[in-house]
């Protein structure tokens, strides 16, 4: 897999960063365990968009391993990929909206995660259910 982009260039397919995490490759690790952030995943097959919030240690690398089992433990994508089965994640992209200090607050990153399920409407057209 290749390096790592930057932040503003990070666009990989569900199958992209399986190989990612599995691989453990060095500079996609380096950049995203050390930051928390707000990230959005993309449904190339209907269009609808999930945003969701990393903090903590590992920042957005541990929170994108879990999304290896296709759905990390949200309620919509969950059922999508109970309907579609696991080959649905592969219609997933990932990207990064927005990079915060590993140490900012919890509390500031999710009002950051609720700016932008409002501003790109997640809620009611994507797959955000809170």
């Amino acid at each position: 897999m290749a390096d790592f982009p930057g932040f503003k260039k990070v666009n990989v397919s569900f199958s992209e960063l399986a190989v990612i995490v599995r691989q453990g490759t060095p500079s996609w690790r380096a950049a995203l365990e050390n930051v928390a952030g707000v990230y959005l995943i993309s449904d190339g097959l209907t269009g609808k968009l999930y945003v969701g919030s990393a903090t903590g240690a590992g920042g957005i690398w541990s929170r994108w391993c879990v999304y290896l089992n296709g759905h990390g433990e949200n309620v919509r994508l969950r059922k999508l990929i109970g309907e579609g089965g696991a080959a649905r994640a592969e219609y997933f992209h990932f990207s990064v909206l927005e990079i915060a200090d590993a140490h900012t607050k919890p509390e500031e990153v999710l009002q950051r995660e609720a700016h932008w399920k409002e501003v790109l409407l997640s809620r009611l057209h994507g797959h955000n259910g809170n």
